[in-house]
């Protein structure tokens, strides 16, 4: 199979992005998305992390396929592109699996004679499938069902199913200095009887546990293995869980957590999962969404101790993967932000914002040439507002017009749509306040920054705009600073409020400040901040380094430092951009031109440069930090970009934790 191009995108979306952020208990999980569109396989899936980079493994769909191992990239890199190989001829019925140990990366599978066959990596980022081996058992013997793997004491553990009816088996092995595994013995699990194969995983210490579902009530159980004295502990079922394949057990977030996850019962296609501490009983089982399903057990890989990554197989016999955190992006002020840093000022931290934020449907169009406006050329973000509150975003540029009689967020180019060429009104104002004052409710300790800008005195003047933020929003939730500069604002102070600036405009009664953009200004705020105007990633990256270099001395004490990172359409894609968004009613000839033109020039829509720019963020950033171009006199103190989503509150976590802000 040749290297698949929308590669980049789609683990771009998962494992850097983490797309639309969802929650179940105390979980953030994105939507899955399909990252192999062309893979179809009927068996599981494993994913892993190897170095920091990530591989998948399965074999095609059918009585036996093929195994595939892929080269996803690595969480930080620049380049997704997936280099795939395929185990020469090797067929399999069963699904594969990867283990780390030591240094090396085994991809394992079972050959359709019962034998158990292995390739290893032959560098950080490819594997040797030219040396495929064989590994034997002290006692011949065939395999069935499956296999999975850990480790122990730095050697290889796998379980599997023997081919007598109900019998599970594991076998600790040892390798040599060059990876290649020893003979093995394999031992039958007294007294405990499963259809399926077990998974296993390694305790911290050292104690091997084995997860399966009983071929008596179809329950899922545990039971720990002591390899030193060759025991085993009592069977503890995992609440009332019952399902019809294996399930599956992982450690997660780097931690003694376990996650057991697994599908319904009989029908029941969905997944569900239970989490608890090592020496936990796990009890209390939960749902995912109803996109989580698959007749399949699921792979978990992990990221750090934040993060991890979910991979399962859909109904469609597709491949998905979905990326799943530890803490609630919602509330992230209040779990990484107090109360250790409440004495501290926006000056201080770095917070996630979202450029032309309420643009993230078109509801209306406007200007001398409304006909050529579309989603393509208009919307600058995947999320609205209120699921990016949810997803961490905290600083909110905003534009306000008005669409048949009411206020809409809009995108022109003009401040008064009637002398703009074209403009497009996003999401309703009204429903942009609600989410704002309902979030504000619900969590005492975020705070928010609204920055309105481009207002039109015969369209949404600034003093209306002013009155309906207030009428909406009550002034219980708005910030005010009782004459104080936005460096002697403390965090503590903050909480639980939105901030409210207006470009050039002020309205002290009603608590609403005043921000500029400039090298100077004299405003309660004034962004510092460098607009690249280009759709080159090379050009915007130099525009921000020299931006940075600039400052390197400090800036005004009513400065914030913005990281503006967009690519913005040249004017020949605004304005041919996106043949899927042609008119019906254009004459046919017009639109081949500008489908021609489109295909010719690889003119892309302002979310499609986003995901293509985004990815460079976190690299650039980490290397200007690194070498001394960002220091504490100059660090961004918001990243603003588009396409927000929970990708980029985990960036500015991360940031927060680095020395230039301590």
């Amino acid at each position: 199979m040749k290297v698949l191009k929308v590669i980049a995108a789609l683990i771009y979306f998962i494992i850097f992005a983490g797309l639309i952020s969802l929650h179940a208990q105390d979980l953030s999980f994105s939507q899955p998305i399909n990252f192999l569109p062309t893979a179809h396989t009927d068996k599981a899936i494993d994913i892993t992390n190897f170095k920091g980079s990530f591989f998948v493994t399965w074999k095609d769909a059918g009585s036996s396929g093929n195994i595939h191992v892929s080269y996803l990239g690595n969480q930080n890199s620049t380049n997704f592109s997936a280099n795939e190989a395929t185990a020469g001829n090797e067929q399999s019925a069963h699904a594969p699996v990867f283990r780390v140990v030591n240094s090396h990366i085994y991809a394992l599978w079972l050959s359709t004679d019962g034998s158990l066959k292995y390739i290893i990596n032959n560098s950080d980022t490819s594997f040797n499938t030219e040396s495929i081996r064989t590994l034997s058992f002290n006692i011949p013997t065939k395999l069935k069902s499956g296999i999975t793997a850990s480790t122990v004491d730095g050697k290889l553990v796998i379980a599997s199913h023997t081919d007598s009816k109900y019998d599970m088996a594991i076998a600790v092995i040892d390798a040599d200095n060059n990876g290649i595994l020893k003979p093995a013995d394999l031992q039958t699990i007294p007294g405990k009887k499963s259809g399926e194969y077990p998974f296993v995983v390694t305790l911290s210490t050292n104690i091997i546990r084995i997860c399966y579902k009983s071929s008596s009530d179809q329950g899922i159980y545990y039971s720990d293995f002591d390899p030193v004295t060759k025991t085993w502990s009592a069977d503890v079922r995992v609440g009332k869980s019952k399902t019809q394949v294996s399930p599956a057990v992982y450690h997660s977030f780097n931690t003694t957590r376990l996650f057991y996850i697994w599908k319904g019962y009989k029908q029941d296609n969905h997944l569900y999962y239970a989490t608890e501490t090592e020496q936990g009983r796990p009890n209390n089982e939960r749902a995912l969404p109803d996109f989580f399903t698959t007749t399949n057990p699921v792979s978990i890989c992990t990221v750090d101790d934040k993060k991890f990554i979910l991979a399962f197989v859909g109904l469609d016999k597709k491949l998905y993967l979905s990326y799943f955190t530890n803490y609630n992006p919602a509330r992230w002020m209040e779990d990484f932000l107090f109360p250790a840093k409440g004495n501290l000022t926006l000056k201080d931290i770095v917070i996630p914002g979202s450029h032309d934020a309420g643009m993230s449907a078109l509801n209306g169009t406007g200007g001398a040439q409304a006909g050529s406006i579309n989603p393509c050329n208009t919307l600058t973000q995947t999320q609205n507002i209120g699921n990016q509150l949810n997803a961490g975003i905290r600083m909110f540029d905003l534009r306000v017009g008005t669409f048949k009689d009411q206020l809409f967020i809009k995108h022109s180019s003009s401040d008064c749509m009637a002398d703009a060429i074209g403009g497009g009104y996003g999401e309703r104002f009204k429903d942009i306040m609600d989410s704002v004052k309902t979030f504000l409710d619900r969590h005492k300790k975020e705070f928010i920054i609204l920055t309105f800008s481009h207002f039109c005195p015969t369209e949404a003047s600034a003093s209306n705009v002013a009155d309906s933020i207030v009428s909406m929003l009550g002034k219980d939730h708005i910030y005010n600073n009782k004459g104080k500069s936005i460096d002697q604002i403390k965090l503590n102070d903050l909480s639980g409020k939105v901030l409210i600036a207006f470009e050039k405009y002020s309205y002290p009664d009603k608590m609403i400040d005043s921000n500029s953009m400039a090298d100077a200004g004299k405003t309660f705020l004034n962004f510092r901040r460098k607009y690249a105007a280009t759709n080159q990633i090379t050009n915007l990256v130099a525009a921000e380094e020299q931006f940075f270099t600039s400052m390197k001395d400090g800036v005004s004490k009513n400065d914030l430092i913005r990281l503006d990172w967009q690519l913005t359409q040249s004017s020949q894609e605004a304005a041919l951009v996106c043949n899927d968004f042609q008119d019906e009613d254009m004459n046919p000839v017009i639109n081949g031109v500008m489908l021609l033109t489109n295909v010719i020039n690889k003119n892309q829509s302002i979310t499609d440069l986003a995901m293509a720019g985004n990815k460079y963020i976190i690299a650039k950033v980490n290397g200007w930090i690194k070498d001394g171009v960002i220091n504490k006199n100059n660090k961004p103190n918001i990243v603003y970009v588009d396409a927000a989503g929970a990708w980029i509150t985990d960036y500015c976590i991360q940031l927060n934790s680095k020395p230039v802000y301590n």
